[in-house]
């Protein structure tokens, strides 16, 4: 973990636990086909939402995630029975002024489409680092955007789903925006066979 993802992430993994009710902690799980296939179609909702709040940001940020990662523990050898939607996107940004600014350009925009603000949490450099954090959900997707400042100022956009069941056969997917795409994995179907 590099320095100034140090209080971002200290706070993103406060946030993530809460959101996502102990799933990533998860040591058995029983799949529900029926109920995988009832889920929402995430893919083409990150790879429009998650573009668009990069664009809101205007700071210049890069995609470095986009996709279905598992939720189970890691020593669980079946890792596609529970999943979850995770994108992310981050950039160092010139100053405070500037990452302050494109954090109120992600909330402005998420406000204006009927997300609900679930938090925001600031913390000044004597209370553990220069850390300005928006939490957003909307039906069962988290949107969380972050500034954090430690040797430079640092913002990042974090989208969650909600975790689910698949079954037993189920592959996990990667975006095609993902920079590691088509790269060899036994877990993504959109891996070399």
């Amino acid at each position: 973990m590099t320095p100034r993802r140090s209080a971002a992430t200290l706070a993103g993994a406060l946030i993530l636990t809460a959101s996502l009710g102990g799933c990533a902690l998860n040591a058995e799980t029983s799949p529900d086909s029926a109920a995988a296939q009832e889920t929402p179609d995430y893919l083409t909702q990150f790879e429009e939402l998650l573009p668009t709040l990069m664009e809101q940001a205007d700071a210049g940020l890069q995609l470095e995630d986009l996709r279905e990662e598992s939720c189970l523990r890691p020593e669980i050898e079946e890792q596609q029975l529970e999943t979850r939607w995770l994108g992310v996107a981050s950039s160092p940004v010139a100053d405070t002024a500037a990452a302050n600014a494109a954090l109120d350009r992600i909330g402005g925009w998420l406000d204006a489409e009927g997300w609900e603000r679930q938090n925001e949490v600031s913390y000044p450099p004597e209370e553990g680092g220069d850390v300005r954090v928006l939490m957003y959900l909307k039906d069962d997707i988290g949107v969380t955007a972050t500034y954090s400042q430690s040797e430079r100022a640092w913002v990042e956009i974090l989208l969650t789903s909600s975790c689910r069941e698949n079954p037993k056969e189920h592959r996990m997917v990667r975006s095609e925006l993902d920079p590691d795409y088509g790269l060899s994995s036994e877990y993504y179907r959109d891996s070399p066979s």
